[in-house]
């Protein structure tokens, strides 16, 4: 028992990137009465916090209890935070089914290995409802419900390791935080991504004619 105690009380670097993800979630939850504005943004920092999460990981190793940490935290900052969102700007419609994908989603990630992701991230997922709520978009439910679709499908999405398209994905983030302008840049960087798998398998009959 003592030697289990010991293992999982071990807490690595990347463990403190979830707690700080799961904390800006939190933050985000206790301002969606107050200010949209800001609650939008604390998912964006959660956005941030996620992404040094699994680079520092990847880096330096991760704890036992890292994966489930992650997921845990991953509900909160993507999953409620998000939903609460949708159902203060009367969405409570899209708001339930996004929040129950969500779940599910991160639950399947903690059991299935694979190289790459099955089903949106709901990381990519709540960046696209963030960024769309800044931009003022209408109809905000046809997106939370299509991503609720994606985040459950078997659709693969790649895991995007390219320190380059990391780095210019995490500037954009940044700079949304400060400026609201650049919530398009963000929007139309999710929904690249989100749509990678089409493009991808568009691409790839072309290809074989070149």
């Amino acid at each position: 028992m003592r030697l289990l105690q010991e293992k999982f009380a071990r807490i690595s670097l990347a463990d403190i990137f979830s707690i700080l993800n799961a904390t800006f979630g939190f933050f985000g939850i206790c301002m969606v009465s107050n200010s949209l504005t800001l609650a939008v943004k604390f998912v964006m920092i959660s956005v941030l916090m996620d992404g040094i999460d699994g680079f520092v990981a990847r880096k330096t190793g991760c704890s036992d209890l890292g994966k489930e940490l992650d997921s845990l935290a991953d509900v909160v900052s993507f999953g409620v935070l998000p939903s609460l969102i949708l159902f203060k700007t009367d969405m409570l419609y899209a708001s339930v089914p996004y929040l129950l994908a969500c779940v599910y989603r991160l639950a399947r990630f903690n059991v299935v290995e694979c190289e790459d992701f099955i089903g949106l991230p709901s990381t990519a997922s709540a960046l696209c409802i963030a960024s769309s709520i800044l931009m003022g978009l209408p109809h905000i439910w046809v997106f939370a419900l299509a991503l609720s679709f994606l985040m459950v499908s078997t659709v693969r999405y790649i895991k995007i390791r390219n320190v380059a398209l990391l780095g210019l994905a995490g500037a954009t983030i940044i700079l949304c935080l400060f400026f609201d302008v650049f919530a398009s840049a963000v929007f139309t960087l999710t929904l690249i991504y989100i749509l990678s798998p089409l493009i991808s398998w568009c691409v790839k009959p072309v290809s074989k004619l070149v």
